[in-house]
């Protein structure tokens, strides 16, 4: 018995090990965030919940919680509206534009996001600034770079319900891609429409290089208060981080039950 277990203890402790060297960081700041101070030696000192009650009387991050949560927001809606839409024609029209849409979507992983903020303060600042408002345009990129999440979500979730032969099936019976969207597609594809646009919600309210550079000085956004208040209290700081990891957590999960839930009935 001992030879036949005695293989797996290798990579039993290589995974512990990873483990362990995946959560310390992590672990590290909520331990930061609950303590009264950690510089004296190698644990932290006291436990104190100061640095979380203070996050909701400090106004200055509420309101950069505010514009990260209705600037992301509204660029996720964007993303959605107009991405979603553009899938789903791309699905029905050919599978030639699909994969066009598919190389679209590579393109925001392709080119570093401070290329695109210096490339959007070049033309949008430098050359629109007195016509244009940031905030939009931002709004804009944004919904821009979040293109890949929608349609991919869509593009899972349309392979998961095998929606090629509803559609040959449509077609055949006469009826209109219309009426094939808003009766059969549409519907059973809301809980995916919902999960694609938590996850673009999530990770626009994460964005920090174009928010940095294209609105520093004019509005506030949760990335760069984050990098800010390293330097100022990292109490506060790790605390931020805490309760945004917690949120992300939540919206996480919620996405998993949203694109799972897939009943007898609705399949």
């Amino acid at each position: 018995m001992k030879h036949a277990t005695a293989p797996w203890r290798l990579p039993a402790l290589a995974f512990w090990l990873a483990a362990l060297v995946v959560l310390l960081p992590p672990l590290a700041v909520l331990g930061y965030a609950f303590s009264e101070r950690w510089d004296r030696g190698l644990l932290p000192e006291g436990a104190t919940l100061q640095w979380l009650a203070g996050l909701a009387s400090d106004a200055r991050v509420r309101a950069a919680a505010w514009n990260s949560v209705w600037i992301s927001g509204a660029a996720a809606v964007l993303a959605v509206l107009l991405g979603g839409a553009a899938s789903l024609a791309a699905y029905l029209a050919s599978p030639r534009l699909k994969a066009v849409l598919d190389g679209l979507a590579l393109l925001p992983y392709a080119v570093p996001p401070v290329v695109v903020a210096i490339g959007a303060l070049d033309v949008f600042v430098g050359r629109w600034g007195d016509v244009l408002d940031l905030r939009i345009v931002y709004i804009g990129l944004l919904a821009a770079l979040l293109f890949p999440l929608v349609h991919q979500t869509l593009s899972a979730a349309l392979q998961q319900l095998d929606a090629q032969p509803l559609i040959d099936a449509s077609r055949t019976l006469g009826a209109s891609d219309g009426l094939l969207l808003r009766r059969v597609l549409l519907p059973l594809l809301l809980p995916a429409l919902a999960a694609a646009g938590l996850l673009a919600w999530t990770t626009g309210a994460m964005e920090f290089a174009i928010a940095n550079l294209l609105l520093a000085g004019s509005l506030e956004l949760l990335q760069p208060l984050l990098n800010g208040l390293r330097g100022a209290n990292g109490h506060v700081a790790a605390a931020l981080i805490v309760v945004s990891f917690a949120l992300v957590t939540l919206i996480g999960i919620l996405v998993h039950l949203l694109t799972s839930w897939r009943t007898p009935t609705r399949s």
